[in-house]
């Protein structure tokens, strides 16, 4: 068929009454959930913006599970420490580690015991060690629109290691 055009305009449904509103609007939040809790600020996608409800519901389980497996409080508080987004907190170890660094500057890293670490602590006042940290992970990390772990004011790179996410062995 030549010269033939068909014509068609889209009306918007508009529904009547505050029944059908509400049952839209419930509707739109449960087909998409992720807009109710939107960081118009982050880019980087729901598990890397800040202080999300994903998060909090993250730290709140990992420490639970810390707890739970007998870590000391002092240690759990160390999720607090990482930089709060999800991604963060599900990235990070679900152990704690002990990095030790010797007197001639050299590096290992060893799961965390409380024996290891009074142990490690001693041997660092005494001088047979230079260094001893519990640790969660060696480098904090970024989420969305943090500075690198070696940006950061608590990075000591003679340890390679970020401070803020670490407790000194006791």
């Amino acid at each position: 068929m030549t010269g033939a055009s068909v014509h068609l305009q889209l009306v918007p449904y508009q529904p009547k009454g505050m029944h059908m509103k509400r049952l839209l609007a419930l509707s739109l939040a449960l087909a998409m959930p992720g807009l109710a809790f939107a960081n118009p600020t982050c880019n980087c996608g729901p598990d890397y913006c800040l202080d999300t409800p994903g998060y909090k519901n993250a730290l709140a389980n990992k420490k639970a599970a810390a707890q739970k497996g007998g870590a000391p409080a002092r240690l759990v508080a160390l999720y607090d420490k990482l930089d709060h987004c999800e991604a963060a907190i599900r990235m990070s170890p679900d152990s704690f580690n002990i990095l030790r660094q010797s007197k001639e500057g050299d590096i290992t890293i060893d799961g965390w015991t409380s024996e290891n670490e009074k142990n490690d602590a001693a041997a660092v006042k005494n001088g047979a060690l230079k260094a001893c940290y519990v640790i969660l992970a060696r480098t904090a990390f970024a989420c969305c629109n943090a500075p690198k772990p070696e940006d950061r004011p608590d990075y000591d790179s003679t340890l390679e290691m970020s401070k803020s996410t670490a407790l000194a062995c006791q």
